[in-house]
């Protein structure tokens, strides 16, 4: 089965060593079974079979309880993706915005101490901008969806400096 998340996406490679033992259970499986259809299996071969069945159903268990585990995870973060990106992107747009009014208000009376400050808000809007791909990392459908019906405006103004 594949993941719900879109951020995690397991290549065909990486459960090869998973495919081949389970290959080698089937075989072990058809061998008994052959085996013990023509004579009685002998007590070391039953308890081979078992540990074989053993490290298998274990090893089985281990793979599908770790994908449910993340993709369980997956869906609780999810949800709340929605909800702090718009945070983000409001205070990424309410940071460029006292940016521009800063610039204004300086051009029209010098001020050094505006320029402290326009320093601080220019620093902080490409870390928003920084958040908003952390999420993308997390639930790229999600961020998507929710830059798409952004207001328009600013949706690149985290590669932007306002100096």
């Amino acid at each position: 089965m594949r993941s719900p998340n879109p951020a995690h996406q397991v290549k065909w490679w990486q459960d090869l060593p998973l495919i081949g033992f389970w290959l080698a259970f089937v075989i072990a499986l058809g061998a008994m079974i052959v085996v013990s259809s023509l004579r009685q299996l002998s007590q070391l071969e039953v308890i081979l079979f078992q540990v074989v069945t053993l490290v298998a159903g274990l090893l089985g268990s281990y793979r599908f309880g770790r994908n449910v585990a993340r993709d369980a995870a997956y869906d609780v973060i999810r949800p709340h993706a929605r909800s702090a990106l718009r945070s983000i992107l409001a205070l990424r747009d309410s940071l460029y915005n006292l940016s521009v009014r800063i610039e204004r208000f300086r051009e029209s009376e010098p001020n050094h101490n505006l320029d402290l400050i326009q320093a601080v808000i220019a620093e902080q809007i490409p870390l928003a901008g920084s958040a908003v791909e952390d999420w993308r990392d997390v639930a790229p459908k999600d961020v998507a969806a929710v830059i798409k019906n952004w207001p328009p405006g600013r949706e690149d103004s985290s590669n932007d400096n306002a100096d």
